[in-house]
């Protein structure tokens, strides 16, 4: 399926959960990309750990099965993404991958996909007050 425009919704959701799924809901017909800063996170479970009996707590971001998410994965905490994307599953033959290789960084997440001959990107990109985004793409 090659398509000649997108339709792309940004929303900075400040962690809500509630929020999330709402937007979910309501544009898995009408939107194809959703790109989302500050997307929410919780406890998916713990893992065994050598140094906490309780085990190392494993964080997510919601999952949705009408959108294929798209995240910076690292475990540290402090290193969390900031910035998420959901690609509706529609367009899963315009072979959407996340290029780490372009830029890693917590703030900015670069899709590639393809659209007939042609590689094509989309950015999502955090700005905090601090401009962690701005300074690391300087």
């Amino acid at each position: 399926m090659i398509k000649e425009t997108l339709k792309i919704f940004s929303q900075n959701v400040r962690k809500n959960k509630t929020l999330m799924n709402t937007i979910f809901k309501n544009n898995k017909n009408n939107i194809d990309i959703i790109l989302v800063q500050e997307p929410p996170k919780s406890l998916i479970r713990h893992v065994p750990s050598h140094t906490d009996p309780i085990g190392d707590p494993i964080y997510g971001t919601p999952n949705h099965s009408d959108w294929t998410l798209f995240i910076r994965q690292d475990p540290a905490q402090e290193n969390y993404a900031r910035v998420a994307t959901y690609v509706n599953k529609k367009l899963q033959k315009m072979r959407f991958t996340l290029k780490l290789d372009i830029i890693n960084h917590r703030d900015v997440n670069v899709l590639a996909f393809h659209s007939g001959q042609h590689i094509n990107y989309v950015i999502n990109i955090y700005s905090d007050d601090n401009q962690s985004a701005l300074h690391f793409l300087n």
